[in-house]
């Protein structure tokens, strides 16, 4: 297994000139041969017998260059448990799921897209925290439960696409409710839900009901607007010509705009904050936000890690190549000179 599989591809470059490099070399010596006739007269008109320093040396070298990019392909050892241990809250993520989301008026990129980016630098901006998915639309769904496993949680991100919710629209006081309902309040830690949409939600009284529950439970809800507030058209597939259709109602375009002013509200009544997701940026400034909550010590089960063994092909790359620097192509030149004052 390879940490950077990618640079593969260069050890396959490598094979690739290696075996034309071979080709080249054979080619050179049997054109050698056919000239000077055998390799006795090779000897006399040099001084001393053919030698096989220049293939010995072409071999060290592309030796060496193949361990070389095997290491820079980080190949993994054994894998062992590793116990997670620090300090951490609970947060559960809020994705809006909904056909708005696809469109496209955030730098050309759909909200749904960018959306995703700024929920993985969040992560990266967080210590050993808690995390759990929740998608929502008309209806809600969980993605994934609340757990430790980054990766896990970032593979269901991956897979979040409007087709996996079978009613549109969106409710937002359906996605704090769920959200609720993903966490364990047994423990004295900080509960955060972070919920990303483009607002569009008019069901005023359901969301009032949501945030006096989640402020009753001591849970802040931190909020992302993204879209445009000019709005754009939503892109639901192409047609037989190839060209992209756009969703419609009643012959007409639907077109979305981000409305923020029910996201401001949820924020600010649960004592959290509002961010509007221009760029990545505003992923620093709600991790910044998060960082000063209250989190607590845990030992939470195990994480699976490979050891690198990326240093032994390193090193035997670096002496390969070494070994290639200090032989010479020919027989020193006292050997050589010691060869014809004996013939003298």
């Amino acid at each position: 297994m390879f940490k950077e599989p990618a640079f593969l591809w260069f050890l396959l470059a490598i094979m690739i000139w290696a075996v034309l490099l071979v080709r080249v070399l054979v080619a050179d010596v049997r054109k050698r041969r056919s000239v000077l006739a055998c390799s006795a007269m090779i000897h006399r008109i040099v001084g001393h017998p053919p030698t096989k320093r220049p293939v010995l040396k072409w071999f060290l070298t592309i030796a060496g260059l193949f361990l070389l990019g095997l290491a820079l392909a980080r190949p993994q050892g054994e894998a062992f448990e590793e116990a997670i241990m620090g300090k951490a809250l609970d947060l559960v993520v809020a994705l809006d799921g909904s056909e708005s989301m696809l469109a496209p008026d955030v730098d050309g990129n759909s909200r749904l897209e960018v959306a995703k980016a700024l929920i993985t630098h969040l992560l990266n901006g967080l210590r050993q925290d808690r995390l759990g998915l929740i998608v929502f639309a008309g209806d809600t769904m969980v993605q994934c439960p609340v757990t430790l496993d980054k990766n896990a949680f970032l593979t269901f991100l991956e897979r979040v696409d409007p087709s996996l919710l079978t009613k549109q629209g969106t409710t937002l006081a359906g996605a704090i409710e769920t959200s609720l309902d993903r966490f364990d309040f047994t423990a004295s830690q900080s509960r955060v839900i972070v919920l990303v949409s483009d607002g569009e939600d008019q069901d005023k009284e359901r969301i009032d009901r949501a945030i006096k529950e989640a402020k009753r439970k001591g849970v802040s809800v931190f909020t992302v607007g993204i879209g445009s507030r000019q709005g754009s058209y939503i892109p639901v597939g192409r047609d037989v010509w190839g060209q992209i259709s756009y969703k419609t109602w009643r012959g007409e375009r639907v077109v979305t705009k981000l409305d923020d002013t029910t996201l401001k509200k949820i924020a600010k009544e649960t004592g959290a904050k509002y961010f509007r997701a221009s760029d990545i940026e505003s992923a620093k400034q709600v991790a910044a936000a998060l960082e000063g909550l209250k989190r607590i010590a845990i030992v939470g089960g195990t994480q699976l890690i490979s050891r690198e063994i990326y240093f032994v092909p390193l090193l035997l790359g670096f002496l390969f190549l070494l070994v290639e620097w200090m032989i010479s192509e020919r027989i020193p030149y006292e050997r050589a000179k010691d060869h014809w004052l004996k013939r003298i």
